[in-house]
């Protein structure tokens, strides 16, 4: 069965004949002639195309100008594929890059129609004024500047009906992904099912206004009382699924930089804030945005770095960080083996593909620290070196995790963005600067707090327990007449030794993260008489540990003997 015939309304089979005509015009007919679908465009249509080609543009180009002419849910295709170079090679992302919204704005009418559904009251009983005209027109909704009360706010407002039109093209991308891989062997290792569903997954989440409500709550609390970053307040009692009401940031955006001169803003501290923020995110909080373009930068006039537009979020657990941790380290210090490690130890399914080759897997990775030796230190950018790794890990299907491609993306858009207005960014000293003054005591001292919690408690559990499951142990021993020939007082004895033993298990424990907890805060050069009291407590409580522990084991001994 054919497409054509799995489509059943007019409305679609309507839309399908547009996105074939486009790629056709786009010099896709190959793609089309393939999954036996270029009877179903009129023959005028064809011929036309074919008069029309005349241009000689790259397969990049012709690819991004279908999307831009094939409307909303194509445009933020292009748009996420620009953000995932484990999807697609590196010269369709530049040019992705360039997707725009060529989306005219709907109509006033419309938005307050939306407005005033969501919310339940007429418009000028929550606003105490609304410009007519929108302030920014996108594929998925448009922004508003408007009052309430004294307080100016933006009001974005989804399009109507877009719910709909991105569902239906959804549907279609999905039929026209298995006709490819139907009837093009070559196409199947792209997995183009799997990437449709990771953007219908994106976009779903895009089209709820919450949840781009909850991600700015979530940075704005990660930011509390910063003077560097600003996140504009949501007012939650006016935010729907399809209305967001968010406080109004006055700013420039950074790609407007003859008005930040203009204004005398220190660009060089704001290029500085804007990467501690970008490192802050990943590597503490572990919630980052990912989609930090100029265009969603806007410089305050308190200089302040102010970030909207929370519709892409990447997410880093304990185990990433260190792996991403990890890989920084092993650039800043030349080390590929220890890249190589990382690089395998990231692949989620820890079990390799049948034709994995590790000698030319290790050989690829080490030729990006060999041409890593001739870079001067000072020009060290870590986003390039992650897009190397990323595209060595898809060459031999190692797999990678998509919040850690995401991280890669930032990165690189933070380095150009800090390159393109100030080529003399100093990578290197910033990043380790950056790093030491994140991690030294907020990171390294919380995770080893956090092991040591957990490992206290496990021992906790153990000296709790412990008691009780050896006598459940005798009397099963009993029970199936297992002659211990021991009394009850020798049982007891027995049980107060594990529970000592079991004591001092967890003291010991305690005595040591004490120790290491000192160690760690002498390193940061903070708070220097705490370290050492720490130190000395940890010390003591050791050194009564050992007294303890040896004078009790050489009196069971002796009391064994003289038995």
């Amino acid at each position: 069965m054919s497409l054509y015939q799995l489509i059943r309304s007019r409305k679609q089979r309507k839309r399908l004949k547009e996105i074939l005509h486009v790629f056709y015009e786009e010099e896709f007919g190959y793609f089309i002639t393939k999954i036996m679908m270029t009877h179903h465009l009129p023959f005028h249509k064809r011929i036309k195309a074919r008069i029309s080609r005349e241009k000689k543009t790259s397969h990049p180009i012709r690819l991004r100008q279908a999307f831009e002419r094939l409307g909303p849910t194509f445009i933020k295709f292009g748009q996420l594929l620009s953000l995932r170079p484990d999807l697609v090679p590196y010269k369709f992302i530049a040019e992705f890059e360039k997707m725009q919204d060529h989306v005219p704005a709907f109509p006033f009418s419309e938005a307050k129609k939306i407005i005033e559904e969501e919310l339940g009251s007429p418009l000028n009983k929550v606003f105490t004024s609304f410009d007519k005209k929108p302030i920014a027109s996108a594929s998925i909704a448009q922004v508003y500047k408007a009052k309430i009360g004294k307080q100016t706010v933006a009001v974005k407002v989804q399009r109507p009906n877009i719910r709909k039109i991105v569902e239906e093209d959804i549907s279609i991308m999905y039929q026209i992904v298995g006709l490819l891989e139907h009837h093009m062997e070559e196409i199947r290792k792209f997995c183009l099912k799997d990437v449709v569903h990771e953007f219908e997954k994106w976009t779903v989440k895009e089209l709820n206004f919450n949840i781009e409500a909850y991600y700015a709550q979530k940075i704005a609390k990660n930011f509390i009382g910063s003077k560097i970053l600003k996140i504009p307040k949501i007012y939650k009692n006016y935010s729907t699924s399809k209305v967001l009401v968010m406080e109004f940031l006055d700013g420039i955006p950074l790609h407007n930089i003859e008005e930040i001169k203009k204004k005398k803003i220190n660009l060089k501290r704001i290029i500085k804030n804007g990467y501690y923020v970008a490192l802050k995110q990943v590597f503490v909080d572990g919630f980052f945005h990912a989609d930090p373009h100029p265009g969603n930068m806007l410089i305050m006039k308190d200089g302040k770095i102010g970030l909207i537009d929370f519709g892409i979020l990447g997410h880093f657990d304990k185990k990433l960080k260190k792996d991403s941790l990890d890989l920084l380290q092993s650039f800043i210090n030349n080390d590929s083996d220890k890249a190589i490690k990382v690089l395998l130890r990231m692949n989620p399914s820890s079990d390799l593909p049948e034709s994995f080759d590790g000698a030319e897997f290790n050989q690829d990775v080490k030729n990006i620290f060999e041409e890593l030796q001739c870079t001067p230190m000072e020009q060290l950018q870590i986003g390039p070196l992650i897009r190397q790794t990323i595209e060595i890990a898809n060459k031999h299907r190692i797999r990678i995790p998509t919040d850690f491609v995401l991280y890669g993306k930032t990165i690189a858009t933070v380095e150009g963005i800090a390159l393109r207005y100030q080529p003399d960014f100093d990578f290197h000293k910033e990043t380790k600067d950056v790093l030491k003054k994140l991690l030294d005591y907020k990171f390294f001292v919380k995770e080893t707090a956090d092991r040591t919690k957990s490992k206290l408690y496990q021992y906790k559990e153990f000296a709790e327990n412990f008691p009780d499951t050896a006598m459940q142990i005798l009397e099963k021993a009993k029970k199936f007449k297992i002659n211990l020939d021991v009394g009850n007082e020798e049982v007891k004895a027995l049980v107060t030794e594990m529970e000592k033993s079991s004591g001092n298990i967890a003291l010991g424990f305690i005595v040591a993260s004490l120790i290491v907890g000192s160690s760690l805060i002498m390193q940061t050069d903070k708070w220097p008489l705490l370290s050492s009291a720490i130190f000395v407590t940890g010390a003591v409580l050791g050194a009564w540990l050992i007294r303890h522990t040896l004078f009790g084991n050489i009196k069971m001994i002796f009391n064994f003997l003289k038995k």
